[in-house]
């Protein structure tokens, strides 16, 4: 029971943390019960930890993350972002859509550079992506680092059951080739096709490109084939 209460506080804190991350404005404690779907009385005592850790900062209404995330972060050297970014602005000019760097954590998707394609109709997508049942490409290579039993527990508790036969198998051929899709999963109308990036035996991140189906899969083999030849050199650079 012990162990139980602990796993589910920790649980809590981590969620917590990722919201408030993904709040552009910060979030009280009553949005944070609504999407955790947990009592303020619960909340409270767990947010109050992290304030006084650092991890988040309350003004008296708002949560925002705090300056020991940063702190946390600055132990990955070297910084993903900057040796990533001129290959991302390659792929922006060569596609014009918009290019993704995404990192799963705690099973909650977190972009950590996204450059916007300048075309009209274009995906923006969020800082953050809570867990779903429609995983996305970036989602789904992070699924093909687990082993199969992880992977069969994963999609039989997250994932409707018409769809998970197809996710499987989407799951274990990008485990082999490093390369998965989205063909309208997430979103009506949207496809992605992401690459991923690793370090030693270490899924460092994924890089991404994103946008309206219609134009993404006129070039599907085009993207992959770029996105993977990206997501490669950037991480033999950071080997060095």
């Amino acid at each position: 029971m012990a162990d139980s209460e602990g796993h589910r506080a920790v649980s809590r804190a981590l969620h917590a943390l990722e919201l408030a991350a993904g709040s552009k404005d910060g979030i009280t404690l009553g949005e944070l019960a609504h999407q955790m779907g947990a009592a303020k009385s619960s909340l409270h005592p767990l947010l109050k930890a992290l304030v006084f850790r650092g991890y988040l900062t309350y003004d008296g209404s708002r949560y925002r993350t705090g300056p020991s995330i940063g702190a946390l972060a600055a132990v990955d050297r070297p910084s993903i972002v900057p040796i990533a970014q001129p290959f991302m602005e390659d792929l922006l000019r060569q596609f014009d859509e918009t290019v993704m760097l995404g990192r799963v954590v705690g099973g909650t998707l977190i972009y950590l550079h996204n450059m916007e394609s300048n075309q009209v109709v274009r995906y923006s997508p969020p800082r953050v992506r809570p867990p779903s049942d429609h995983p996305s490409s970036t989602e789904k290579l992070y699924l093909a680092e687990l082993d199969d039993e992880q992977i069969d527990r994963y999609i039989d508790e997250h994932i409707h059951p018409a769809k998970r036969e197809v996710l499987r198998a989407e799951v274990l051929e990008a485990r082999t080739t490093g390369v998965a899709f989205n063909h309208g999963d997430t979103f009506p109308d949207l496809s992605a096709v992401a690459a991923r990036i690793v370090v030693g035996d270490s899924l460092a991140a994924c890089l991404a490109i994103g946008g309206p189906s219609r134009r993404i899969e006129s070039r599907l083999n085009e993207i992959a084939s770029a996105t993977t030849y990206a997501a490669n050199s950037i991480a033999k650079l950071l080997l060095r």
